[in-house]
């Protein structure tokens, strides 16, 4: 370890020193460059300076040799070229051309009407590039300009015209007698052939930049390659200090040996056996010199050693490691791990070799303890029933001992097990229980507790087992988990029996669902608000009294039995359906509202009627009626939503068309829809409309269930009335609307002659009464109104105008809201209609949503 740390930091070092010397390095030669791009920059406008100055000067002196009164007398049209001035000063700028050989053009020029002209060029007049006494310089730059406006000498920058791009000197024609500008002559210089003649100055300049720079990156080379040598020194000198401390401090016994004997001296270095070599064998450096290994070799170890030694120095392997014994000088035997490697080829060619010694006689001690320990373990674990384990902390349980009973109990041999060879033990567990009892390991390992868990696995011949395991984690100091030891017996038959017992105690034998004992606990167990909203329904048959007496009570078991089996097999997963009564079955449906529970309902009627259509014999027709309530909040206990529920169910046998008691109402309201244009459906929607208001307002579930009866029954008055009318599709003449409404006492009429619905007579007396009076039959108003009636006023309205007559079409639901909300305060009671009027909207609203989200759930899902 401090050798590998002092190497770390030697290297650490190194790296650090290397780096720095890159940056240095990096530093001086880009101020080497720069310094070189400095001087070219400084050279090139050197040169380009010169250049300019020359150009001025050339041209100032040409026009020194003109004659301002000549060029003073010339107009700047075709006249000029005639005249002796014109000639004269054409021939002056032919020879300026001629004699200096980088003037390509020559050219007086003259401002005429706020233009620039040309006056005389140096071009003959059947060139191309002539230009005319008169010709405009239509391509003039402000540049050109500054002679004519300041009488300034002026070199412009490389411009572009109809004869190419040229750097131009232009001096001013003065007038000698008042200093006037009266014209600028001008000279053109090629732009390339300038740049030319600039960039072949600028050659010996290169050339010595290149020749410094050679010489300087030559400098800083040498430089770094003596810094780094300066640095490899010193690395050497370290890590021979280095070599020494490890050398002699290291914790195994290293030695130089040739052939059969220690080397004890060498030519190369005196460092050939280290102290923990002579501390090992227990002899001193020149004890060994004296003596062959083989010498001082337990014999049972020889031969082996002798025969890997042989392959080794015939070059048949690069070195062998083995555990032997050496004798020391009292006697006694040691036991090392023996490490033997080549070394590089020494200089007089002989054979030498490395051996490296590790004391390893405690472990060899520890290691036949631990046999011994473990065999005493094997026997009594051996007589233990089920299976001892041992296995490593990981989610495959990784088996690391297996006793025997491994085989009884899961039809594989242990070795099968043993680090996952055929089958891991997870494999075993049957699917359910492997993250269970992940966690519940987890657990208890975190408490330093006992492991004890029940579970099932499946043996190799798919069986299913129950078993129970015990046990513990040996945990190190620092919590790491170091191994799982438990046993794991077979408690099948134990478990079985138990089941059969609870079965028993749980169920109800004749139809093998809940009983009600049973029912009672699990309710009080369920009602928690990860439940809510809990819809609870009774449901009771009808008529079973009945066939038991006409038929014997076999007959009525037979029946109980079925419909047990219907209303079961509509149930969901985690819904729970008992035997409460004789003939009656409650349900509870966990996480289910109103409307789910409604469906459910509506699929057991659906199949109730579908039983009914196979059965021929009267004893075997089913007559099911329901009650529904559900629980939404805390605010509710399981008894006010039983109580519901029963409520209902009274109120659904006075309904149902198979029961003695509502055979007259049954018979009433068939007739009904078949006379008029109500149907069931419409006073069903009444019913769900009308207990959603109500329950918003906060009515009892008692209020709820008779407002529901109300509304399934507000218009049983109409069977008085003419079928010509109810049908009417035109507007009703005043003697017909007067028969109309007397549906309302009709209705009140029927429903007190029948003692089950006397308490919701004044409800359909007064459904058609309005909130300022103006209603019928009373002509009662506001709060003199019941409850139910004005609820139902709003709900009937909204029904009848979003449903498709024979009059009129359907209204669109925002318009049908906007017309309650119209007649609020007048004809409806204002709070119930704007209350229904948010909660339809708050429908509307939730719809869309839901319809948004299943939109992005089906496109995620993948195609």
């Amino acid at each position: 370890m401090a050798r590998q740390a002092n190497r770390a930091i030697t290297f650490g070092l190194d790296s650090t020193n290397t780096k720095h010397l890159r940056v240095i390095s990096l530093m001086l030669a880009i101020v080497i460059v720069f310094f070189g791009a400095f001087y070219l920059h400084f050279a090139w406008s050197r040169y380009e300076h010169s250049a300019s100055t020359e150009a001025i000067v050339l041209a100032q002196s040409a026009e020194a040799m003109l004659h301002p009164e000549h060029i003073a007398m010339l107009s700047g049209d075709s006249a000029d070229l005639d005249s002796a001035e014109y000639q004269m000063a054409k021939r002056s700028l032919q020879r300026l051309v001629n004699i200096a050989n980088p003037i390509r053009f020559a050219y007086i020029l003259a401002e005429r009407s706020s233009q620039i002209v040309f006056l005389v060029d140096s071009e003959e007049s059947d060139s191309l590039d002539y230009s005319p006494p008169g010709q405009v310089y239509t391509e003039a730059t402000p540049e050109d300009w500054i002679p004519f406006q300041t009488g300034a000498v002026k070199l412009t920058q490389a411009v572009t015209d109809r004869w190419g791009t040229w750097i131009s000197a232009l001096v001013p024609i003065k007038d000698p007698n008042n200093d006037a500008v009266i014209a600028v002559l001008g000279i053109d210089y090629s732009a390339i052939e300038w740049n030319h003649t600039l960039w072949l100055r600028m050659i010996p300049d290169f050339v010595v930049v290149v020749s410094v720079l050679i010489l300087s990156f030559s400098l800083l080379r040498i430089w770094m390659l003596h810094t780094a040598l300066k640095g490899q020194s010193k690395k050497l000198a370290f890590d021979e200090a280095l070599y020494r401390n490890v050398f002699n401090n290291a914790p195994i016994g290293i030695a130089i040996v040739e052939d059969k004997q220690f080397v004890t001296q060498s030519q190369y270095s005196n460092m050939t056996m280290n102290p923990m070599f002579e501390r090992i064998l227990g002899r001193s450096n020149h004890e060994l010199s004296v003596i062959s290994w083989p010498e001082i070799t337990v014999a049972e170890d020889l031969q082996v050693d002798l025969e890997q030694f042989a392959q080794f120095k015939a070059g048949k392997i690069n070195g062998y490691v083995m555990e032997k014994r050496f004798i020391r000088p009292d006697g006694s035997t040691i036991w090392t791990n023996m490490i033997i490697s080549h070394l590089s080829p020494s200089p007089d060619r002989r054979f030498v070799h490395l051996c490296l010694l590790e004391d390893i006689s405690t472990r060899k001690e520890i290691e036949h303890a631990l046999r011994e320990s473990e065999r005493s373990k094997s026997v009594l674990i051996a007589n233990l029933p089920g299976m001892a384990y041992r296995c490593r902390y990981d989610r495959a349980w990784t088996m690391l001992f297996v006793s025997d009973g491994c085989l009884e109990l899961t039809g594989y041999t242990p070795d099968s097990l043993l680090k996952n060879r055929d089958i891991s033990f997870n494999d075993l567990i049957s699917v359910e229980y492997r993250d269970m009892l992940w966690e519940e390991w987890k657990r208890v390992l975190n408490r330093r507790a006992i492991f004890r868990q029940e579970y099932e696995i499946r043996t190799r011949s798919g069986e299913k087992k129950w078993v129970l395991e015990t046990g513990q984690g040996v945990i190190e100091d620092d919590g790491t988990v170091q191994v799982l030891e438990g046993i794991i017996v077979d408690i099948t038959e134990q478990r079985k029996r138990q089941e059969q017992i609870t079965y028993l105690q749980e169920h109800d034998l004749l139809t093998g669902l809940l009983n009600t004992n049973h029912f009672e606990k699990v309710k009080c167990d369920i009602d928690t608000p990860d439940n809510w909203p809990l819809s609870f329904a009774i449901l009771d048959i009808n008529g079973v009294r009945m066939i038991n007496d006409a038929y014997g009570h076999a007959e009525g078991d037979y029946l109980i039995a079925e419909v047990a089996k219907l209303i079961n097999s509509c149930c969901r997963k985690d819904d729970m359906l008992a035997r409460t009564g004789g003939d009656e079955f409650s349900l509870l449906m966990p996480r289910t509202n109103s409307d789910e529970a409604n469906h459910v309902a509506a699929t057991i009627n659906d199949l109730v009627d579908s039983y009914n259509r196979t059965k021929t014999k009267t004893q075997y027709q089913v007559s099911l009626c329901m009650g529904l309530s559900t629980k939404e909040s805390d605010g509710q206990s399981l008894k006010e939503v039983y109580q519901a529920a029963e409520n209902q169910l009274k109120n659904r046998k006075l309904l149902n068309q198979k029961s003695s008691h509502n055979a007259i109402v049954a018979s009433i309201m068939a007739t009904l829809y078949v006379k008029s244009q109500e149907s069931e459906a419409h006073c069903l929607r009444l019913a769900k409309l009308t207990r959603i208001v109500a329950s918003k307002l906060g009515s009892s579930q008692g209020m709820l269930d008779d407002i529901e009866l109300f509304a399934m029954l507000h218009d049983i008055g109409k069977i008085g009335v003419d079928g010509s009318i109810l049908n009417k599709p035109g507007p009703l003449t005043q003697e017909e609307w007067a028969q109309m409404k007397l549906h309302s006492e009709i209705g009140y009429r029927i429903a007190m002659s029948t003692p089950a619905l006397e308490h919701i007579a004044e409800y359909i007396l007064h459904h058609h009464e309005r909130w300022d009076g103006s209603g019928y039959p009373g002509g009662v108003k506001g709060t003199e109104i019941p409850l139910p009636s004005r609820i139902l006023a709003v709900t009937d309205a909204y029904d009848a105008m979003t449903e498709t007559r024979v009059y009129r079409k359907a209204l669109q639901q925002s318009l049908a809201l906007e017309e309650i909300e119209r007649h609020a305060g007048t004809q409806f009671d204002p709070d119930i209609a704007l209350l229904f009027v948010s909660l339809m909207r708050e429908q509307k609203e939730n719809a869309a949503k839901k319809q948004d989200g299943e939109a992005i759930n089906n496109e995620a899902l993948p195609h």
